[in-house]
């Protein structure tokens, strides 16, 4: 929406501010490769640990979070790029990528094919086809399911021990990083730095040193830098440099007990909507500028600002929405595919009467 920095004419504080804020959006997945590799990939090797890893449960929970906000999203993207194309703004031909710096390109279009609906709801985008329309921010989403599959084949190669059966585990992984790309792959690196904050923080004396009130205001401090570092050529600016620093951070931050309420309950709820809002935003923004911006950027003033908020409201709005129809019906649906599931194999090992 707005002018590069260098085009703003003598900056202040907050046009510093909020240019740093809004423009880590590479950084911000790298963070997110971090907590989802704590949380995901946590709980595969804590069941694996415990000799409680079910690959039918595991693939269950995944699949059903997974599709459950990527197919509606998938039907929006086809439908608004549809019609943008119908209107025929030119953005979806790829002209604006410079200025988007997502989306089309005039050396990728706006594909909206049906194999590449099919490949995007099997998370092959980025490996064998682009992202569906105008939703380039679905490139990290396959990197997630990937890592997804991965790390149980690696887990059960170290803790399975029938020897046939690591071996498989073995070829499969092997066969799945061989396919990838490299990029893929390398930003799994990130990813594995989330599950060493999850093992670190099962030892006792480790989540007290990280605990400490000292140890979360030099980690936050540094975690901060490096974001800051990430505009520079820094080695600390690196996405492997921002993934150690909050991998530091993340221990600790886990360990530690919160006490504020109110912030308790912003961000449970912006926690709730967070992947219904990464996969829907970009088709609806690239819409509203393709059509009625048509590549125009504006300077940051008073007036720009409160449209910045505007669009930032409508768009959070927007998502919650969509939240409600699909997201937040997770849980229930996978419990009625796991029940179905229960009542079919209940019924072919049932002798009739």
């Amino acid at each position: 929406m707005m002018v590069d920095f260098g085009q703003v004419g003598s900056p202040g504080i907050f046009d510093r501010l909020f240019y740093f804020a809004t423009g880590l959006g590479h950084q911000s997945v790298v963070v997110f490769f971090v907590l989802s590799g704590y949380l995901v990939g946590g709980s595969v090797l804590a069941a694996y640990q415990s000799d409680r890893w079910s690959w039918k449960q595991y693939a269950s929970r995944r699949m059903s979070r997974l599709w459950m906000v990527l197919l509606p999203t998938l039907v929006f993207t086809l439908a608004v790029d549809s019609l943008g194309r119908h209107f025929g703004y030119s953005g979806y031909e790829g002209v604006f990528y410079s200025t988007y710096n997502s989306g089309p390109s005039l050396q990728s279009p706006a594909d909206l094919r049906a194999t590449t609906f099919v490949a995007n709801a099997f998370f092959l985008q980025t490996i064998f086809v682009d992202c569906l329309g105008t939703n380039g921010p679905l490139w990290s989403l396959a990197n997630e399911f990937w890592y997804y599959v991965l790390f149980p084949l690696l887990c059960g190669v170290w803790f399975i021990r029938k020897w046939s059966v690591r071996f498989l585990f073995s070829l499969l992984a092997l066969a799945i990083i061989c396919a990838l790309p490299g990029k893929i792959t390398l930003l799994g690196s990130i990813w594995l730095l989330g599950v060493v904050a999850f093992g670190l923080g099962r030892i006792e004396r480790v989540r007290r040193i990280c605990s400490h009130p000292a140890w979360l205001i030099l980690a936050g401090i540094l975690s901060l830098g490096c974001l800051a570092a990430s505009k520079t050529k820094s080695i600390f600016g690196t996405d492997l440099g921002l993934g150690i620093a909050f991998t530091m951070w993340v221990v600790g931050l886990a360990a530690s007990d919160h006490h504020i309420l109110w912030l308790k309950k912003i961000a449970a709820g912006l926690s709730e909507i967070s992947y219904t809002l990464y996969l829907v935003h970009f088709p609806m923004m690239a819409f509203f500028f393709f059509g009625f911006f048509n590549g125009k950027r504006l300077s940051p003033n008073a007036a720009t600002y409160l449209g910045f908020a505007g669009l930032l409201i409508g768009t959070v709005a927007f998502a919650i929405v969509m939240w409600w129809c699909f997201e937040r019906n997770t849980d229930r649906t996978r419990k009625q595919i796991e029940a179905w599931l229960s009542d079919k194999k209940t019924a072919v090992v049932t002798p009739s009467n």
